[in-house]
């Protein structure tokens, strides 16, 4: 499934790119080949791990199959996951197309918000109707810690789409502007009660990170700061609160199961990172995790090892995979792409705030992977790369 997910972006990416107009706007884009050099070296590093003869620490995996023995211990699985990123290069590109005018990519993040509250609105009716198999609500995910990483990112985005409504209403009478606020703030009310009944405390504590890293970052650019606050403000607000604040019991009911949660994570982190410690340069290949986590096994680790299939830590399980060769320029295209975006903003003539949100909200992703797996899910592996890419190319467009 997921390797028609790739080819359906690769197709995206082809269709879009059928107009001369969208490949004139890409090509006007700046710090590209920087960018395609990470990635191509993420890639290349990849390639090599097929090939090169394996270490003597994972020798003794090929013999027991009698094979010669290269650097990837899953030849097959590395293969399907150089193909997968693939497919986020192509929906990068997809973003690229969408950020790369400014009225486009702000028309993109409208949409964002408005389908990003209708898929909330849908996921609390089919929590309420019981049609989850799972006590928390995941948003159709399998997990509900990988929900509240999307409605994470969606709850940053809206903020940002919120804020900019509310400065672009300010002189309209109090009807007009209702109206026009209507949409993002019942958007995002939505979007936090998803975000609460998920119960997902790492979710909760990243999206609060990534808010106030916003609004910290928002506020700093003003010259002037003007709040005002009405009576009828302050009740919705306060309305609003007790809303969410209902939906987060659940949440707060398994602050108790803290402890031994960390014990689990725990073993995990350190059994994984013992795997890393044995090939550290090439790592064991890209899609090697169940294989290197099926040779951890002991009579000891059993119970919490035997049904997992991700790390719980994306930065482990990249540097497991991957290694040192392989991690380094990915970890350094996220942080390029982000830096970029980030330097660029100040220099936009309008949008700023909206750019903003959108760089903010990567940090959910990145803080709440110390402790989940949420970019082991293709779609949301995939809307990250579509959000990387519509800030790389928004933060650029100055016409």
């Amino acid at each position: 499934m997921a390797q028609g997910f790739s080819l359906a972006l690769a197709l995206a990416l082809c269709v879009v790119l059928t107009r001369p107009r969208v490949r004139d706007e890409l090509a006007e884009l700046g710090f590209v080949w920087p960018v395609l050099g990470l990635f191509a070296t993420v890639l290349a590093v990849a390639l090599l791990t097929l090939y090169l003869p394996a270490s003597p620490a994972s020798a003794p995996v090929w013999r027991l199959a009698d094979l010669p023995g290269v650097l990837s211990i899953n030849r097959s699985a590395t293969w399907l996951e150089i193909v997968k990123l693939c497919g986020l290069a192509c929906i990068f590109g997809v973003g690229c197309v969408h950020g790369a005018r400014g009225e486009r990519a702000r028309t993109t993040i409208e949409w964002i918000t408005l389908l990003g509250g209708v898929y909330a609105a849908l996921s609390i009716a089919f929590f309420l109707a019981g049609l989850q198999v799972r006590g928390r609500l995941s948003g159709g995910f399998l997990s509900a810690n990988s929900g509240a990483t999307v409605f994470g990112v969606l709850a940053v985005i809206s903020t940002a789409f919120l804020i900019r409504q509310l400065r672009r209403t300010a002189r309209l009478d109090q009807g007009d502007r209702l109206r026009k606020l209507a949409t993002p703030a019942g958007s995002l009310l939505f979007i936090a009660i998803c975000l609460v009944l998920t119960a997902s405390r790492m979710g909760m504590a990243a999206t609060g990170a990534s808010i106030l890293i916003f609004l910290a970052w928002d506020l700093a650019s003003q010259r002037k700061v003007r709040i005002t606050v009405r009576p009828r403000d302050i009740l919705l607000a306060a309305a609003a609160l007790v809303i969410v604040g209902g939906a987060s019991i659940p949440m707060w009911t398994r602050v108790d199961e803290l402890n031994s949660d960390a014990t689990i994570r725990g073993l995990i982190f350190s059994t994984h990172w013992r795997a890393f410690l044995v090939s550290p340069i090439f790592g064991h290949g890209l899609g090697s995790f169940n294989d290197v986590n099926g040779q951890a096994l002991t009579t000891e680790n059993y119970s919490v090892l035997w049904s997992i299939r991700a790390a719980h830590n994306v930065y482990i399980q990249w540097l497991e995979e991957a290694g040192v060769a392989g991690s380094l320029p990915m970890f350094a295209l996220v942080a390029a792409i982000t830096l970029i975006s980030a330097l660029h903003v100040p220099k936009m003539r309008s949008g700023k705030t909206l750019a903003r949100g959108l760089v903010a909200s990567s940090a959910v992703i990145l803080l709440h992977g110390i402790t989940d797996y949420a970019l082991e899910v293709p779609s949301i592996a995939a809307s990250w790369a579509f959000l990387l890419g519509l800030q790389f190319a928004f933060t650029q467009w100055r016409s």
